[in-house]
């Protein structure tokens, strides 16, 4: 209600004297709506999970120090959770929230997605026009040109500048008018919070980290849902890139400095919280500034990206679609081998119908004699001996001589 017809209410209508309890209310809350106050200190302890989302989509990444996340509500209570993220779980990202599977090519061996790029990878996917139904295998390269974690600008980046220049825009607002330049100091302390807790190393290093893809070494991985879903993403690296694999594991990041810095950032959050406190005057200003804020968080954490703009540079070459699976993943196998029989468990975990169990055991047979052919002179392969599986005099396999597993 605004606050006009708030004082017309309670001075004209309404009765007077120290026994008219409702006028005294209607008193008070004209008060609260002329200058909301109270009403910022509470705002400022909510929505730190989207906050962390927000980061997590756009944190700082080498040279770019800049982070465009704006200011708002819910800082005060995401600085708290980081706090207890690094002391337990020593993780800043959240957990992905698009379960998937990355199964690798050429072993068949699948693994849990824990990488949140890998997650919003898969998620942020959209089929060609008019292959809703089906199944669609979309086969893409890793461009050597381009570095994998550096991600493109793309419009939730420049939103986030903009937005932040509105807040500094709409602080001064109270400064040029009343001279309160308290509401411009704080958005500015706000900012600068920002700004540091986004630049924790510890971001990138959890974001991308993997292994790089030897020179002249290929990776071959398909991504997935799993079974009833319509779409996989198979990425081929050829000696660029980082090995997927790798980074679908998650990988603990052990750095010294973050719980620190994540503690000393929860004290200085506490700070701006009791500051924000002792505004009395233009509260609306203030109030204006995070709701913008917190927009944009929420923007930039929900919002469907390109592979470039999450730092995955890819080029397109192949894409497979047929109306059923089983079609899809013989025409898979065409295009890349091994393809479709790695996704043969994924999408049959049943029993195989007698034509599709021979296609298989067809192809499986076609690799193993030409492996054979590749290596004629080193005899029947069970009698190679795999490095690190020899048999000792009991009978029982020897892992002495893998010296990879040594730490």
């Amino acid at each position: 209600m605004p606050p006009l017809l708030l004082a017309y209410i309670s001075d004209r209508i309404l009765p007077r004297g120290p026994l008219s309890q409702t006028a005294a209310e209607f008193v008070s809350i004209r008060s609260q709506w002329q200058n909301p106050s109270d009403i910022l200190t509470i705002l400022t302890i909510i929505g730190g999970d989207i906050i962390q989302g927000a980061l997590a989509q756009i944190v700082s990444s080498h040279p770019r120090p800049f982070t465009p996340i704006a200011f708002s509500f819910g800082w005060v209570a995401y600085s708290f959770t980081a706090v207890l993220q690094a002391v337990g779980s020593r993780r800043l990202l959240p957990d992905p929230d698009c379960a998937c599977v990355l199964i690798d090519a050429g072993s068949g061996y699948p693994r849990n997605v824990k990488s949140w790029a890998l997650s919003r990878l898969v998620r942020d996917y959209e089929l060609p026009q008019g292959e809703a139904s089906g199944l669609t295998v979309a086969f893409f390269k890793t461009l050597p040109n381009k570095q994998t974690g550096i991600p493109d600008r793309d419009w939730v980046y420049y939103t986030g500048g903009l937005v932040i220049l509105l807040q500094l825009g709409i602080a001064t607002i109270p400064g040029a008018l009343y001279s309160n330049w308290a509401i411009l100091l704080i958005t500015c302390g706000g900012t600068l919070l920002v700004q540091i807790q986004a630049a924790l190393p510890q971001w990138r290093q959890e974001l991308w980290a993997a292994r790089k893809v030897d020179k002249g070494k290929q990776e071959l991985v398909c991504l997935t849902r799993g079974n009833g879903t319509p779409y996989v993403l198979v990425i081929k690296s050829e000696g660029c890139g980082l090995r997927l694999i790798d980074l679908a594991g998650g990988r603990e990041i052990r750095s010294s400095i973050t719980v620190p810095l994540t503690c000393m950032m929860a004290v200085l959050w506490l700070v701006h919280l009791l500051t924000v406190q002792g505004v009395d005057n233009n509260s609306w200003y203030l109030l204006a500034i995070g709701a913008l804020g917190m927009v944009q968080n929420a923007v930039a954490s929900g919002a469907r990206r390109q592979p470039s703009a999450i730092g995955f540079h890819l080029d397109a070459y192949k894409t497979v679609h047929r109306k059923k699976a089983w079609d899809t993943l013989i025409a898979a196998e065409a295009v890349e081998r091994n393809v479709g029989l790695s996704l043969v468990d994924t999408f049959f975990p049943g029993r195989l119908r007698p034509e599709e169990k021979k296609w298989v055991q067809e192809k499986e047979a076609e690799y193993a004699k030409e492996k054979r052919e590749m290596a004629p002179d080193c005899g029947e392969e069970h009698d190679l001996p795999t490095p690190g599986r020899e048999e000792n005099a009991d009978g029982h396999l020897d892992f002495s001589n893998r010296t990879d597993l040594l730490i």
